[in-house]
């Protein structure tokens, strides 16, 4: 039997109309902006998000050479144009069932967490899950940018299970990306895919988490 589970936190418990990098090339488009970047921009991109994943830069960095890459050269709109995407990034909804499903696990016994990726500051990811009707459910949180690791690299995995005094085998993870899948199924977690990707290996696949108190795993015999 599972003994923890540790969810995704966007995606899973909270959702957007659309992603944020999706929300900030719309609005570049809509200025009159190009979105489109070469190859080797692209590369940079995806260092600059892992090391803000980690901590290593601020969002309001990342965002200010995101921008710069679109040839947004003024300043002051970079700084207009970041805090219009960060107010998105924060303006989540519930995930349908959440509150519901998380409640139903709590009654199991079951103790809950996070493993999530965030260039933000902690606290702004609490209040998200407050706002998603979820915060009272988690008890332990493992935070890239504290940790300054990401999924899947398996340090964020571990960190969760020594957290929760369990061995791999004890615990279960629920997310909808394949890579953060694989890096949990790696570390030796049960994954549980919902809302995922085309193509997604996963131990478990549930039409939403209203289905998970169901699951065999977290029957009590």
């Amino acid at each position: 039997m599972i003994k923890a589970i540790f969810f995704d936190a966007a995606g899973i418990l909270y959702t957007r109309s659309g992603t944020t990098e999706e929300f900030a090339n719309k609005t570049l488009k809509e200025k009159g902006y190009a979105t489109e970047i070469s190859v080797e921009e692209m590369e940079k991109q995806l260092k600059l998000r892992s090391k803000a994943n980690e901590g290593s830069i601020s969002h309001d960095v990342y965002w200010d050479q995101w921008l710069s890459m679109r040839k947004v050269t003024d300043p002051d709109q970079r700084k207009m144009l970041t805090a219009e995407i960060v107010n998105y990034s924060n303006a989540i909804q519930p995930m349908p069932g959440a509150k519901e499903a998380l409640a139903q696990l709590k009654q199991k016994g079951i103790p809950m967490g996070i493993i999530t990726d965030t260039m933000y500051p902690l606290e702004w990811k609490m209040r998200r899950l407050e706002k998603a009707g979820v915060a009272e459910f988690i008890d332990i949180v493992a935070c890239s940018t504290d940790l300054g690791a990401h999924k899947p690299d398996p340090l964020v995995y571990s960190y969760a299970i020594q957290q929760a005094k369990l061995t791999p085998e004890e615990t279960a993870f629920v997310g909808h990306l394949g890579v953060e899948l694989e890096g949990a199924q790696k570390a030796g977690m049960t994954t549980i895919a919902i809302n995922h990707d085309e193509g997604t290996k996963a131990d478990f696949f549930c039409n939403s988490l209203l289905d998970l108190p169901s699951l065999s795993i977290f029957q009590i015999n």
